[in-house]
This record gives structure tokens, C-alpha cells and sequence, in this order.
């Protein structure tokens, strides 16, 4: 485990510790699933915006002929 201090504004720290508590979490480990969401969908979005750009260069020629 690494060691991180995070600053946040008092209303998202409001925030946080209310949703912490509805799911009977502590705001560290709030914070933790939060960001590891964040990461996850961050890397979905790359994989998604790969396999678009591969699937554009596979066929760019019949898109270039129906954007005409």
C-alpha cells in the first residue's frame, strides 16, 4: 500500500463522507472504488478509441467512398 494525501473541497469532503457512510464504507475506502472506477472506465475508453481508430483504418476506403 502506498501512502497518498489527498486536499479536497469542503463540500466534496461532505459529499464523500455522507456516501461513505450510506455504504457503511470509510471514506478511504470510498475513495479507493472511486478511483479504481475512474481508472477502469479510463482504460475502457482507450480500448474503445483503439478499436475504433483500427476499424477506421481497415476501412477507410469504403468510408472514404460513402462520405462522397
Amino acid at each position: 500500500m502506498v501512502t497518498t494525501t489527498v486536499t479536497l473541497p469542503g463540500e466534496l469532503h461532505d459529499s464523500l463522507k455522507q456516501v461513505a457512510a450510506a455504504e457503511h464504507r470509510s471514506a478511504n475506502a470510498t475513495i479507493v472504488v472511486a478511483v479504481a472506477q475512474y481508472v477502469q472506465n479510463h482504460d475502457k475508453k482507450a480500448a474503445v478509441g483503439a478499436i475504433a481508430a483500427e476499424i477506421a483504418e481497415r476501412h477507410r476506403e469504403l468510408l472514404d467512398r460513402l462520405a462522397k
